[in-house]
C-alpha cells in the first residue's frame, strides 16, 4: 500500500488533523515548479475547451452550411454540433494528460 492510500486510511479512521510529510527543499522546489507548469498547461487546455464549446456554434452562425447537406436523412448543421464537440473533448482530455505525464517523468 502506498504511503498516500495509507495516510488517507488513517485520516477517515481517525479524526486528528494531518498533514503531508514535509520535503526536503529540494524536492519541494521540484514539486511546486511541477506544478505550475502543469496549471499553466490546465490552463491552456481549458482556453482549448471554451473555444471549442463556445467557438463552434459562432463558427456556424458566422459560416452557415447550407441546409441542403444531409447525412442520413439529417441536416450536417445539425450533427456538427452534436458530433464534434464530444470526440474534440476526449483528444483534449488525451492531450492534456499525455502532456502532464511528460512533463513529470522530466
Amino acid at each position: 500500500m502506498s504511503p498516500q492510500t495509507r495516510m488517507a486510511r488513517e485520516r477517515r479512521t481517525s479524526r486528528r488533523n494531518w498533514s503531508f510529510p514535509p520535503l526536503d527543499p529540494t524536492e519541494h522546489e521540484r514539486a511546486s515548479a511541477l506544478h505550475r507548469a502543469q496549471h499553466r498547461q490546465g490552463v491552456v487546455t481549458l482556453c482549448w475547451l471554451f473555444v471549442l464549446v463556445f467557438g463552434l456554434p459562432l463558427l456556424q452562425a458566422v459560416v452557415p452550411m447550407p441546409v441542403s447537406l444531409r447525412l442520413a436523412g439529417i441536416p450536417v448543421a445539425w450533427l456538427v454540433p452534436v458530433l464534434v464537440p464530444l470526440p474534440a473533448m476526449v483528444l483534449l482530455a488525451w492531450r492534456q494528460l499525455w502532456r502532464a505525464e511528460r512533463l513529470e517523468r522530466r
